[in-house]
């Protein structure tokens, strides 16, 4: 049937991905054998069976395959492609697709189950003498305002004071005692040189607010757009669509901490740097909330300082206990908050889509979030409390995916803290009130006068 059957028993890579490299051998051979060529190589079909650890529960839909089936018995997947491109094989996405498909599984499962979280510590509670959600309090006192787009504030000279004070009270308690310098990212991130690697585009597509070009700073190719606007009052989108590109795909800056690490990549880093410790609070935080949108404290832009320190393992879990203690300071001594700490999920695999099996009790990885009760929401015992502050230790994973290098090839970890000013801001109003005179008396040291609010008629 002019059919020649190659067997190909592989360790390390799969066949397909091999089938392109045996070129030249197998020509040797035929040309040797049956005084034949080869003219090209094309991959009509390719079929791979792989085992699963589960089977899928829902109708799984995947790109690319032309046929997927499951074996319940064999608890195995079938896979089907037909006249696949050369790149698709040798660029490892038949192997990309396969551990999708797995992960997609894997994911369905874990939809049903509840978040890990175990209370670590609780602050001593509070008597609270107030009872107001402090978003329409500083909305009514004209401290803030709403933004010209959904999901965003214009903060007012009072509301502004909060922050800066907040600001005061980080740098002057946390970050400065600690050691960490100061320095100031870009507002864009690059989707191919930050986010594929992190994970990002994975977890979180649907969150992230992208930005886009002009195709050309041409103003004569702008005219026909600028004809349209000035004679209709109008924003022409389908022309406009026409004058901006995606590609190369970049966006506003999601979480502060993968471009630092960007910044780094491939760096080999002197033994004397060590340990690396840093904060940033030059760039705004977005992402897109949609319908979770409440108050100052779930917003699409966020004011946040960013703190980042990186260097061998065990000098990095001594200050993540250092900066534990300077919170537990802040929060109980001149905050003087009801908060409490828990071991939760680490944020960096629910960024990215990640699964994962992990026992954080015994581990020293993970994510401890600080939680605020908010007695507008209802009693300490029912009610949501609001994760406003968090701490990490996320060991190798970004170190790993920009190839940040110790001198003398030592492990290295790195680790970061979040600081909302937003989620600050509305905790402490939701507990204390918007009256000066009630608040703490060392917070108000950081806050000596109040800005008057704008008045309107």
């Amino acid at each position: 049937n002019n059919i020649i059957l190659v067997r190909m028993d592989t360790q390390r890579h799969s066949a397909h991905s091999i089938f392109y490299r045996i070129r030249k051998t197998l020509a040797e051979y035929l040309g040797k054998n049956l005084h034949i060529g080869i003219a090209a190589l094309e991959v009509k079909q390719l079929k791979i069976k792989f085992p699963l650890k589960k089977l899928p529960i829902e109708n799984l839909q995947i790109p690319f395959v032309n046929k997927m089936e499951f074996n319940k018995q064999e608890k195995t997947c079938t896979v089907v492609f037909e006249n696949i491109d050369k790149n698709f094989i040798t660029k490892g996405n038949v192997e990309r697709l396969i551990k999708r498909i797995k992960e997609k599984i894997d994911l369905a499962y874990y939809q049903g189950k509840t978040e890990f979280h175990k209370l670590i510590y609780e602050s001593p509670k509070r008597e609270i003498k107030v009872n107001i959600d402090p978003t329409i309090e500083m909305v009514n006192r004209n401290w803030i305002a709403p933004a010209s787009t959904k999901g965003k504030w214009v903060y007012w000279a009072p509301a502004t004071a909060l922050f800066r004070a907040m600001e005061k009270i980080v740098v002057e308690e946390l970050v400065n005692p600690l050691g960490f310098n100061e320095m100031i990212n870009s507002n864009i991130v690059s989707g191919e040189d930050v986010w594929l690697r992190t994970g990002h585009l994975e977890g979180m597509p649907m969150e992230i607010y992208y930005v886009a070009e002009p195709v050309t700073r041409n103003v004569k190719e702008w005219e026909y757009f600028i004809d349209l606007l000035k004679i209709t009052n109008e924003i022409p989108y389908d022309e406009f669509i026409k004058m901006i590109q995606f590609k190369p795909l970049k966006g506003l800056v999601y979480a502060q901490c993968p471009p630092i690490y960007w910044a780094l990549k491939g760096k080999t880093v002197a033994v004397e740097t060590f340990p690396i410790l840093l904060f940033e609070r030059a760039t705004n935080s977005f992402r897109y909330e949609s319908g979770g949108r409440h108050g100052i404290e779930r917003v699409d832009e966020f004011h946040r300082i960013e703190v980042v320190f990186m260097g061998e393992p065990e000098e990095l879990l001594k200050i993540r206990e250092k900066i534990a203690e300077k919170y537990k300071y802040i929060f109980n001594e001149i905050l003087e908050i009801e908060w409490r700490m828990a071991s939760v999920t680490p944020f960096y695999m629910q960024q990215a889509g990640d699964l994962f099996e992990i026992d954080l009790e015994e581990g020293q990885l993970g994510t401890i979030d600080y939680e605020a009760w908010l007695p507008y929401r209802g009693t300490r015992e029912d009610s949501e409390w609001l994760e406003f502050q968090n701490l990490s230790i996320v060991g190798e994973k970004y170190i790993k995916a920009f190839n940040i290098k110790h001198q003398k090839n030592q492990l290295i970890w790195s680790g970061c803290t979040g600081i909302g000013l937003e989620r600050w801001v509305a905790v402490f109003l939701a507990q204390h009130g918007l009256n000066r005179k009630e608040w703490p008396q060392k917070f108000k040291k950081y806050i000596p006068d109040m800005p008057k609010p704008l008045k309107f008629y």
